[in-house]
């Protein structure tokens, strides 16, 4: 229970500053905010995943994490790209606590036992659900008006993105024999334990983002 009290008040709190910092302050600042996030993972949480003197460690790290934060900074500073960030992590940031408390209470089919044992199937249909509606919500609040069927397909789709992002650092984790990339979280890990899921997603929506661009207009 102390565990779920802490997971609780520290995603509130880390939620709450996050989304001030980029909805009221200018881009450069958020785009700063994850330039520190991105550092805080490659200085801390990356060498408890691979040790530098491994190969993978330098040839991996271009490519996650260092790609995955470099187009969120892109589409963070490009003004008609800027509202996709919200999207995106709102869709991915609602699939990861729904699926943590459905997963929690009623979880007891896993998706793949050998890679992440706590994640469920009844936790990743929690998640999908409640993606939908963080992306209707922010549909609402833009003033944005989509078919029910584009909103269910559009954020199942991020949903299953970000959860194979969220499999992929677990098996990161797995084979590096660690719980937590690191511990500046309590209750969550690292700041990679939480960016997992967007640091697959942002690549579906950098591809698509003239497109999304149009559609979320």
């Amino acid at each position: 229970m102390k565990v779920v009290v802490k997971r609780i008040g520290t995603a509130f709190v880390l939620s709450s500053l996050f989304w001030i910092s980029f909805i009221y302050s200018p881009p450069i600042f958020f785009s700063g905010v994850l330039i520190l996030i991105l550092l805080q993972i490659l200085l801390v949480e990356w060498p408890n995943l691979f040790s530098p003197k491994n190969p993978y460690f330098w040839l991996v790290m271009p490519f996650y994490p260092i790609l995955p934060f470099a187009l969120l900074i892109y589409l963070n500073m490009i003004p008609k790209y800027h509202n996709l960030l919200l999207i995106l992590f709102m869709i991915v940031s609602s699939f990861d606590t729904g699926g943590y408390i459905i997963g929690s209470l009623f979880g007891k089919h896993k998706i793949a036992p050998w890679i992440s044992p706590g994640k469920s199937w009844e936790g990743f249909i929690g998640g999908c659900a409640a993606g939908a509606l963080g992306l209707i919500f922010v549909l609402w609040q833009d003033g944005i008006s989509k078919p029910l069927w584009f909103t269910l397909i559009f954020s199942l789709l991020v949903c299953i993105i970000g959860a194979c992002g969220d499999l992929f650092e677990s098996w990161l984790k797995r084979r590096a024999h660690v719980k937590d990339s690191g511990h500046i979280l309590p209750g969550h890990g690292g700041f990679l334990d939480r960016f997992d899921g967007i640091l697959f997603a942002v690549f579906f929506f950098y591809i698509f983002r003239d497109y999304l661009a149009q559609i979320f207009s």
